[in-house]
């Protein structure tokens, strides 16, 4: 058995895990960052390729720093944690991080538009809705990887990366000097011990965490996931909102917990489908150029108490959409609306869409009923905002979910309470929903490990 020994194990190379790397600087026998997926140059090829949907969701990188790359700078969004620090440290973190994950990409900076951004605020109240404005940096798709070649770069000046290496087990060392045994599965190595594991799996490791917390007997509250579609239509249908903000915001909080919000909108991109182990969901992507004739934003919601779903209840409904339609299914959103006010006598600009082999479905059946009503009343609501989104010729792709991760308990210092050496970052421990949330809980690990290596 091939054993090797690092100072610090970090699993995942999303931009937690990749910030976490970053900021540790530890002494020999150094650190190992690993991922599951592919390397940069190998990500890069497979898109090409044509088959995304692996891709997508794994690999150096993660998924936001693949698939779209929206840098959120903003306390409010993205984070659980955020809110134990005050506000102008995070917020000189956030812009730190943003400065080192571009490495030189140029992107500009959105919703520096108070004013407008004001006018939105309060055309949402009238509807009942909150919009949330903060400034975003898009890094386009076609930005992407060399943004990420950079950081790799950088990175192997003091890390050892080992892409397509799965850890499959983590227990605690029965070695001196060091903490915990990592079981791997990959081309170099198969067990390594380690004085420091930070956990950063990304959303697609959430159930696999979820298997290592039961295991470790880690704190947590259960996920309360949030399930949807993806909404296209003509590439300006969105414009009233995209004019303020690159990604807009916009939620609706009914009654006994009742949500429903707009997720991760793409201006002139694609929906994409999305493998997360086995299960087959849409997302979506643009590039810097937002070239195509189309924009897509993800709807998602909760029934609250009204109908609580778990993980459990959601992996059943997605796996049975999949095994139905054979993978994505699509709807036209005015059969969704039963074409009940849905833009009357408005004129439908022409798109194409971006998957048009999905298969047609209802929505309607194949969601809960209580999420159905939520969805179909949201959407009413946001037309006040963006009349187009009524449009009945947009067209709904599915599912899309969000939340799928438990929330595990953490200290400051983002370790886990009780088990020393262990942290947990970003979107797979449910801390955060982002690109530089999950990026902000790998600095504040590195920085613990760091701090704890030069005492």
């Amino acid at each position: 058995m091939n054993e090797r020994e690092f100072h610090t194990v970090v699993v995942g190379a999303g931009p937690g895990g990749l910030m976490a790397a970053h900021r540790s600087d530890v002494p020999a026998p150094g650190l190992l960052l690993l991922d599951g997926g592919d390397d940069v140059d190998d990500r890069v090829s497979v898109m090409r390729s044509g088959d995304r949907r692996d891709v997508v969701t794994r690999g150096f990188g993660g998924a936001g720093l693949f698939s779209d790359g929206k840098l959120c700078l903003s306390p409010r969004i993205g984070s659980t944690v955020s809110h134990r620090f005050p506000p102008a440290l995070v917020s000189k973190r956030q812009h730190a991080i943003d400065e080192i994950l571009r490495s030189g990409e140029r992107a500009d900076l959105h919703g520096s538009d108070a004013e407008a951004a004001k006018g939105l605020e309060e055309l949402a109240e009238t509807a009942g809705l909150e919009y949330v404005h903060y400034p975003v940096r898009h890094v386009g798709t076609d930005q992407l990887p060399r943004m990420l070649k950079r950081l790799r770069i950088r990175l192997s000046g003091n890390s050892t990366i080992a892409c397509r290496t799965t850890c499959l087990d983590l227990r605690p060392s029965g070695r001196r000097d060091f903490r915990w045994e990592l079981e791997l599965d990959g081309p170099v190595f198969k067990r390594v011990h380690a004085v420091n594991v930070v956990l950063a799996p990304g959303k697609v490791g959430a159930s696999w965490l979820g298997e290592v917390g039961r295991a470790l007997d880690l704190r947590r509250d259960p996920a309360r996931p949030k399930i949807g579609f993806r909404l296209e239509g003509a590439k300006e249908f969105l414009a009233p909102l995209l004019k303020v903000a690159t990604d807009p915001k916009v939620i609706w909080s009914g009654p006994d917990g009742v949500e429903a919000r707009t997720h991760c909108v793409c201006y002139g991109g694609n929906v994409v489908p999305a493998d997360y182990h086995g299960l087959l969901l849409v997302g979506g992507h643009a590039t810097s150029t937002h070239a195509e004739n189309r924009s897509n934003s993800a709807i998602i919601a909760t029934a609250g108490r009204r109908l609580p779903l778990s993980v459990a209840d959601v992996r059943g409904l997605v796996t049975g959409i999949n095994s139905r339609y054979g993978g994505l299914m699509s709807q036209r959103l005015g059969d969704f609306l039963s074409n009940e006010d849905v833009a009357a006598g408005r004129a439908v600009r022409g798109f194409s869409p971006s998957l048009p082999g999905a298969t047609p479905g209802d929505f309607t059946t194949e969601f809960p009923a209580e999420i159905v009503h939520v969805l179909q009343s949201y959407l009413h609501r946001l037309s006040t905002m963006c009349p187009e989104i009524l449009n009945p010729e947009n067209v709904l792709y599915g599912p899309a979910v969000e939340r799928w991760a438990s929330r595990f308990t953490v200290n400051d210092d983002m370790s886990a309470p009780g088990h020393p050496g262990l942290y947990l970052v970003g979107d797979g421990p449910g801390l955060t929903g982002g690109i530089i949330g999950a990026a902000e809980t790998g600095w504040i690990a590195g920085d613990a490990i760091t701090a704890e290596a030069h005492r």
